[in-house]
């Protein structure tokens, strides 16, 4: 045999088998008689069923708009987060060692994911609703809340699941409809299958070690600050002692902070109104957020206050202590500087920013920057004048044209 004829008959044997290998490892999913390709979660399903996480039933449905058990959802969590397997021991009164679902469960309620009630049942055959889903993915995949989104109309801070639901937002695994997360709706077979997608996708965060970074820093800001005061707002619509709340401040701060600085705060705490013991962010942690960890259990961070839809508002500093306990960061200060002589000192582009960031509800926006000038101001603290810049800037949206000036000092604007 020749080798030009060798050359050949070799080229086309790997050819051959190229295209098997290549059709064994996209073995398309199975389809399923009722999710027909114009289903709203037919792409989810037909990718959760090909990593096998997913099944149908023998009659060759999905049944997609079925209500999720319990059980099922912890099979699949544990299916597709691959946990380490629990030890043999009973827990809960419903499922026994021999139950059908025993592991997956065990293997859940081991890592902290769930966990049973009051009665030490963990009812495996009831339906999960909306918020219950939404605490089990978080807790599962450990969300950063690193920004605070729009925000659900249905799920408001005194709600036990809020920060569960806009960790969910954040991340871009559960959107509404209409701005309602429906929290007490059970969760469709469809509808997991969509979400599970949607949080693979985006990964579990890994437990962080050592050195903090900036995204735990800004979830720290996020999630605790609501975390308290999610505490206090059901306490005082429950008319609840601050004694009573006490023990459910503690896992999100610190005993000198929760008796120094929430109990005397406690009388005035209240509900959609302006009364709010932490700032609500928007766009200053984008523009400046300094933090340092002068010892591996304690963590300062310092940002600014720009603008804010609570009380504590506009022209302010910003100083945290977080302290680590039994592996946790909690709360231990916080603590507000007005400013004055030590200003901000705003850039120009960190000026734009904040324009931008504000007016980017009103798309399309054009933002120009004309010029730049100097102005003075009096230290309310020391009495002594100081000079900042103003930055002008013309703003076109849809409702026409300004001018506005952006203050170096405060961040503030007028137009």
């Amino acid at each position: 045999m020749s080798k030009l004829l060798q050359t050949v008959l070799w080229t086309a044997l790997l050819f051959i088998l190229s295209i098997t290998l290549i059709n064994t490892g996209q073995a398309s999913a199975k389809e399923f008689t009722d999710v027909p390709k114009k289903h709203p979660n037919y792409t989810a399903i037909q990718e959760m069923e090909k990593k096998g996480f997913i099944s149908g039933y023998p009659d060759g449905k999905f049944r997609p708009n079925e209500p999720i058990s319990r059980k099922h959802v912890a099979t699949l969590l544990d299916q597709a987060l691959k946990l380490p397997k629990a030890s043999k021991k009973l827990i809960y009164k419903d499922v026994q060692l021999n139950h059908p679902y025993y592991q997956p469960i065990m293997n859940l309620t081991q890592a902290g994911i769930v966990s049973g009630g009051l009665n030490q049942k963990f009812n495996p055959n009831a339906p999960v609703t909306r918020i219950q889903m939404a605490k089990i993915l978080d807790m599962a995949f450990r969300f950063r809340f690193d920004e605070r989104p729009g925000g659900f109309h249905d799920v408001y801070q005194d709600h036990w699941g809020f920060v569960h639901a806009h960790a969910l937002l954040v991340n871009g695994v559960a959107k509404g409809d209409q701005d309602n997360f429906y929290p007490n709706r059970p969760v469709t077979r469809a509808h997991y299958a969509e979400f599970l997608s949607r949080a693979l996708k985006v990964g579990v965060t890994p437990v962080e070690t050592g050195t903090v970074s900036k995204e735990q820093v800004l979830d720290l800001i996020h999630r605790t600050s609501a975390e308290v005061e999610g505490v206090m707002i059901r306490g005082m619509l429950a008319n609840k002692k601050f004694s009573e709340i006490r023990s459910q401040l503690l896992p999100y701060a610190t005993a000198r902070f929760t008796d120094v600085q929430m109990k005397p705060d406690y009388r005035y705490v209240c509900f959609e109104c302006d009364n709010s013991f932490f700032p609500y962010y928007v766009s200053e942690l984008s523009v400046r957020l300094h933090y340092s960890q002068p010892s591996k259990d304690t963590l300062n961070i310092n940002t600014i206050l720009v603008d804010s839809d609570g009380p504590v508002s506009g022209g302010l500093f910003v100083d945290y202590i977080f302290k680590k306990e039994s592996g946790k960061w909690k709360i231990h200060d916080l603590k507000y500087n007005r400013i004055g002589k030590r200003n901000f000192e705003l850039t120009k582009d960190e000026a734009e920013q904040i324009l931008r960031y504000d007016y980017s509800y009103q798309q399309p926006v054009t933002i120009q920057f004309i010029s730049q000038s100097e102005a003075r101001d009096r230290d309310e603290k020391s009495g002594e004048m100081y000079t900042y810049k103003k930055y002008r800037f013309t703003v076109q949206t849809n409702d026409g044209r300004h001018t506005v000036d952006v203050r170096s000092d405060s961040g503030y604007y007028e137009y």
